[in-house]
């Protein structure tokens, strides 16, 4: 698993010469990923510090599997490829 610093690392490489759009389309994906999981909540009837909680529970599962999907996969098929 990586850290945070090979995280960031990962992105700055990648992001060389990247599009600002993209960048900006990454965001708003994670906030509406943020926003499916809140209206789940409030569909489910849950109290509002619930579906804060559920919500802020699920802040850090949203934007590692974004940060991986985005930067750290891409990284790793390059290196499988390098390797063979």
């Amino acid at each position: 698993m990586s850290g945070l610093l090979d995280v960031f690392m990962m992105k700055e490489k990648v992001n060389n010469g990247s599009n600002p759009i993209l960048m900006i389309l990454e965001k708003a994906s994670m906030l509406l990923t943020l926003f499916i999981i809140g209206t789940i909540g409030y569909g489910l009837e849950l109290p509002g510090w619930g579906i804060g909680a559920l919500v802020g529970a699920s802040l850090g599962p949203v934007v590692y599997i974004h940060y991986y999907i985005l930067y750290i996969r891409p990284i790793k098929k390059q290196r499988n490829i390098d390797a063979e």
